[in-house]
């Protein structure tokens, strides 16, 4: 296991390297082919680059405070997918003879499907006539007593994130199993007399864990993308904002410091799940 684990670590150190090769090629023809600068890549000022994104001096305080706000808003849009998806997920398909997938995933949808910038809007008129705030997350500092304000901020800036995952995770979980429901033993199984019940959790169910435990990890791109938008809109202070800003104000290094920090982190969750369905086969 050992050995699977450094495999695993070194593949992803390949990765991450390829994608920091990747990004740097991206800013220098984004920058200079495209966009006409004279300054490349390897000709930048650090400390002039950086005072652009972080205009205090601070680096690494402001980093610090960047990822521990996108940290909340991930750890809610994330583990909100992850709960919402995998529950109505398998719900959905035990009740798969009403279409209740269907019915659990509508109002996912739905918000889903609704403009950023309307939601913005409504949430906006809300908290400027409800609180008399005409921020968001950017005009209010708790100064005693638990920060609870911060949690508030960073949910609102993780639900459309959450509608758009827990959309995507729960169709993704019920059509595992619906798939598996299909196959012909299952059929043999329900002549023979056994329940519905024992049918879908001690042999679908099961049969598809490695399937489904695949899944876990694939909302992750998708809510760091949604990241950029979302933590923008909502004046939100954190590592999808950094990346606007530095793309607003042309710092390479901003760009390069967002664009890695989602790389490690989508790796991280890939290795995680390899060694998950490697022990989940050792187990079997």
């Amino acid at each position: 296991m050992i050995r699977y684990v450094l495999h695993r670590l070194i593949v992803f150190c390949i990765r991450l390297a390829i994608a920091a090769i990747i990004l740097v090629t991206l800013i220098e023809v984004g920058y200079c082919v495209f966009g006409g600068s004279n300054t490349h890549v390897w000709e930048i000022a650090i400390s002039e680059d950086l005072d652009r994104v972080f205009p205090d001096g601070e680096f690494v305080a402001n980093l610090k405070t960047r990822i521990l706000q996108s940290s909340f808003v991930i750890l809610i849009a994330y583990g909100g997918t992850v709960v919402v998806g995998y529950a109505w997920g398998i719900l959905g398909a035990r009740l798969l003879r009403f279409r209740a997938r269907l019915i659990f995933a509508a109002p996912w949808t739905i918000l889903a499907c609704a403009p950023a910038f309307w939601f913005v809007v409504c949430v906006a008129i809300f908290s400027f006539f409800q609180w008399k705030r005409p921020g968001f997350a950017d005009d209010l500092v708790v100064e005693t007593g638990p920060d609870i304000l911060q949690w508030w901020n960073a949910a609102v800036v993780a639900l459309p994130l959450l509608a758009v995952a827990a959309s995507w995770q729960l169709r993704a979980v019920a059509g595992v199993l619906e798939k598996e429901a299909s196959q012909p033993f299952v059929t043999g199984l329900f002549l023979s007399g056994y329940r519905d019940e024992d049918i879908f959790h001690r042999n679908i169910a099961k049969r598809s864990g490695k399937q489904l435990i695949s899944l876990f990890d694939q909302t992750l791109p998708v809510i760091l993308g949604g990241l950029i938008v979302s933590e923008w809109a909502f004046h939100y202070e954190g590592m999808g904002a950094l990346a606007v800003d530095a793309v607003k104000s042309a710092s390479y290094l901003g760009i390069f410091i967002a664009g890695i920090w989602s790389a490690v982190l989508i790796g991280f969750a890939e290795v995680v799940r390899e060694l998950v369905c490697q022990e989940e086969r050792r187990g079997s």
